[in-house]
């Protein structure tokens, strides 16, 4: 059995579709299809069912991802020792992403990677389930490492490593009434109309854990799309600080109870060696990763 279609697989696993797994390969989806089906043919069983919209794992198929992991991972291991033998740090690391990260400077500790380990690329996944689904593609095996946000303190079988901590900040439009007072207390969204973001994000995990009466009127899964929101009068919604700046024309009220702290961290396996090429970004993003400056001082 071909490497190639195990890896045709995993994709599809991941994707949903043949299109959107070739499309993360960056291969044709004729590939992709042909392989699996050859893979299917040396098994003797079908391992997705196909539907009008989406795969569908079989028995035989859910019974085999483990397998499939652990194989290439195995074809990675391999690699790595050569460029180890070498001396060379080279290699894919996928990383975990969060959406609108401005609290850490990211794109500084990237371009050091680049410049000392220019044979590293970085595959950043984005994962509509946030911290928590980042926390299952460390898991799996699907990624190297992960950004978090608001994570517990205790992950079984994940290593974590903490970045950055900022307040959660209410954003609204600058007449609104909480706008006027210059902060808000917990209670008082209790009857407001509140923007909120899906579960699984580390900004929602905050507000669950401490707002959790409120009055939620929208989920959506775009900060700055709740924030226009907010500052059109639509509702009010909680962000970042840092994030909270980069809106025109937005109130920004600080919470006069309750510290609503989210922390951001990096994240890794702790059952698993990482891979050169992900110790080494790894390794820069704790040293060159530090929190950007953001004024503490709201008006």
């Amino acid at each position: 059995m071909e490497l190639r279609h195990l890896e045709y697989f995993l994709a599809c696993c991941d994707q949903g579709t043949f299109t959107a797994a070739a499309r993360s390969l960056n291969v044709v989806q004729s590939a992709v299809s042909t392989g699996v089906a050859k893979m299917e043919r040396e098994l003797g069983e079908r391992v997705f069912d196909r539907t009008p919209t989406v795969l569908v794992l079989t028995d035989t198929g859910r019974a085999i991802v483990g397998p499939a992991r652990a194989a290439l991972r195995a074809r990675a291991d391999v690699f790595d020792a050569v460029d180890g033998v070498r001396g060379d740090i080279r290699g894919e690391v996928a990383v975990g992403a969060l959406v609108n990260v401005v609290s850490i400077d990211l794109a500084e500790a990237f371009a050091e990677i680049h410049r000392r380990h220019p044979g590293i690329t970085i595959a950043m996944r984005q994962n509509p389930r946030g911290s928590s689904g980042n926390i299952v593609g460390v898991r799996a095996g699907t990624l190297d490492l992960a950004f978090l946000g608001a994570y517990p303190e205790l992950i079984p079988g994940i290593a974590v490593h903490r970045l950055a901590q900022e307040p959660l900040v209410l954003v609204c439009s600058p007449d609104h009434r909480l706008a006027q007072a210059g902060s808000f207390a917990t209670a008082d969204l209790a009857e407001e109309r509140v923007i909120d973001y899906p579960p699984g994000w580390g900004t929602r995990a905050v507000v669950d854990r401490d707002i959790p009466n409120r009055r939620t009127v929208i989920e959506v899964a775009d900060q700055f799309f709740g924030m226009s929101l907010a500052v059109k009068g639509f509702g009010v919604t909680l962000v970042p600080l840092g994030v909270a700046h980069m809106q025109a024309g937005a109130a920004v009220v600080p919470c006069s109870d309750t510290p609503l702290m989210w922390d951001i961290a990096i994240a890794h396996s702790s059952t698993r060696t990482p891979s050169r090429a992900a110790r080494a970004v790894l390794d820069i993003v704790l040293e060159l990763a530090r929190p950007v400056r953001v004024s503490r001082t709201l008006s």
